[in-house]
């Protein structure tokens, strides 16, 4: 008898339909494509800076009116153990208002024990996902390419809008992977001659820039002499030590565009030349955190009052950039509207192939 009654009450279930908060809804998250997957190799032969640097410029024109919504990042140790690291993680991401997609990058560096295993010390992905829908539409496998991009396409904005045309000397102190971004996104501003130093690789970065791009490099035998005949200096390093010192800086005035500090523990521009003269962040709640910025706030130069512009502001024209002959530090942690900005348009090119 009580199997029967449970029978017929199966039945009956069986016939009524499903509320569309359970059923429905479960059909609908199952229903989405799975998001395509670019590889390395695919990502680095059809994106370059030169595609980043006009919808990095809108990132930046947009964030300033608080139209992107940029969270803090966020940041995962790796100590060394027996099994793990050392390595650092980083998350970012952001969305850009009124604009399709929108981004989470996952960025792992620092993973120096790759090394004895012949792999690179970091990686990375880029996760666009659909802004109508919340459903990933691809996975960018770019081991840190696309943020090099997107960091160099922000050194061109800066150099654009923080310089005047006849700032032709541009230095580069660090000739890694960021450096050569950089050293073309600035070719793409304006013709200009270089100088390169480094501790190592700046022989063959300035070379390799030099055929690339066609234009003149010469390498420096100091960061020091490399002050003094720049005027506009990108600093890319590592960020274990301030890499120069305000009495080497070139008198007529100077763009300094540090990218090298992204963590608490990062610093390449001394406090003193920070307060010195104009200091622009790309974001201000992030700079006073992990970027140059933080360690001015720390040895008590400088208070976030003291902040002349967001990069952005510039771009806009609220805020002129050069005026004269002063010192300009533009501090570029690398924001999540940048990552937005370069998931777009890997997006938006990689997806017709």
């Amino acid at each position: 008898m009580l199997l029967s009654l449970a029978r017929s009450a199966a039945r009956q279930a069986a016939a009524r339909p499903l509320a569309a908060s359970g059923f429905q809804a479960a059909r609908a998250v199952s229903g989405f494509p799975p998001p395509r997957l670019f590889d390395y190799e695919t990502v680095t032969s059809n994106l370059t800076v030169g595609d980043a640097i006009e919808s990095v410029e809108e990132a930046f024109k947009a964030l300033a009116k608080g139209k992107v919504d940029v969270p803090m990042p966020m940041h995962i140790g790796i100590e060394e153990s027996s099994v793990a690291g050392p390595g650092d993680c980083h998350i970012k991401g952001g969305y850009v208002s009124a604009t399709p997609t929108f981004t989470v990058k996952l960025a792992c560096v620092s993973f120096y024990k790759n090394v004895e295993k012949n792999l690179p010390p970091g990686s990375g992905i880029f996760i666009v996902v659909n802004a109508v829908t919340g459903a990933p539409l691809g996975v960018f496998q770019e081991n840190r390419f696309m943020t090099d991009l997107r960091t160099g396409a922000a050194g061109a904005v800066a150099m654009k809008y923080c310089s005047s045309p006849e700032q032709d000397v541009v230095g580069f102190i660090g000739c890694g992977a960021i450096a050569k971004n950089m050293a073309r996104a600035a070719a793409a501003v304006r013709p200009y001659k270089g100088v390169a130093f480094a501790i190592d690789g700046a022989e063959e970065f300035a070379e390799q820039m030099s055929q690339e791009l066609g234009v003149p490099f010469e390498v420096a035998s100091s960061a020091e002499e490399l002050c003094g005949t720049s005027d506009i200096i990108y600093t890319q390093t590592p960020g274990g030590s301030t890499v120069l010192e305000k009495e080497w800086l070139n008198p007529r005035g100077v763009t300094i565009i540090a990218s090298g500090s992204d963590q608490p523990t990062k610093c390449e521009i001394p406090p003193d030349v920070l307060a010195a003269g104009k200091y622009i962040s790309d974001l201000t709640k992030q700079t006073s955190k992990v970027g140059e910025l933080r360690s001015a706030l720390a040895a008590g130069t400088m208070t976030e009052g003291d902040v002349y512009a967001e990069l952005g502001e510039v771009v806009n024209g609220d805020k002129p950039g050069r005026e004269g002959d002063e010192i300009i530090v533009v501090d570029l942690t690398g924001t999540g509207a940048q990552d937005a900005a370069i998931g777009q348009v890997a997006w938006d090119k990689l997806s017709q192939l």
